[in-house]
């Protein structure tokens, strides 16, 4: 006797569940080590908010406004911050990484010892910002502007930095090993 396989596809086990499967997006109250993993926060209004410490996995952060917000130790790991604002954030030591962060303002920011591995930077405004010590790492920033940009110490292996605008940028003590249009005679 032959056992019976039964597939059962995506569509077909969410219609089988029902209502349940269709929970709601996770909602938090941002905050310093908030859990806002997975949550919602679309075009909120996050000026000047301590947030420290805070949990932004998987978060949808789509055009939200962080400007000069407290950002020390949060973890964006795999949220989609599309457009969103950072200009003057404090982001000591935050994780970025696998981040969709396309044509986000990340201008005048303080990313010392960041991380941004296999982050979407593209189109981003980092224009002026300090980034001592991050990683970029396998990170997308065709087409951002880093003009003013003071990076030292950082990596850029396997980056890309393909039309990137980079006029007064401050390249010192960085690694370009395998990456794609940076500026490697710097």
């Amino acid at each position: 006797m032959r056992p019976l396989r039964i597939l059962v596809g995506a569509a077909a086990l969410a219609a089988s569940l029902g209502a349940a499967a269709q929970t709601p997006a996770a909602t938090c109250t941002p905050g310093p080590r908030a859990q806002c993993a997975g949550a919602d926060l679309r075009f909120a209004n996050l000026v000047g908010k301590d947030l420290q410490g805070a949990n932004f996995r998987g978060a949808n952060l789509d055009r939200a406004d962080l400007r000069a917000a407290n950002l020390v130790g949060a973890d964006f790991t795999d949220a989609s911050a599309l457009a969103a604002q950072f200009g003057k954030a404090y982001l000591a030591q935050a994780r970025f990484v696998r981040a969709r962060l396309v044509g986000a303002d990340f201008e005048s920011a303080r990313m010392s010892k960041s991380d941004f591995t296999q982050a979407d930077l593209t189109a981003a405004n980092l224009s002026g910002a300090w980034s001592i010590g991050t990683r970029y790492e396998g990170a997308r920033l065709d087409s951002a502007d880093v003009q003013e940009t003071k990076f030292s110490t950082s990596t850029f292996r396997n980056a890309s930095m393909r039309g990137t605008k980079l006029r007064f940028a401050v390249f010192s003590d960085v690694e370009f090993e395998g990456c794609t249009g940076c500026p490697v005679d710097w």
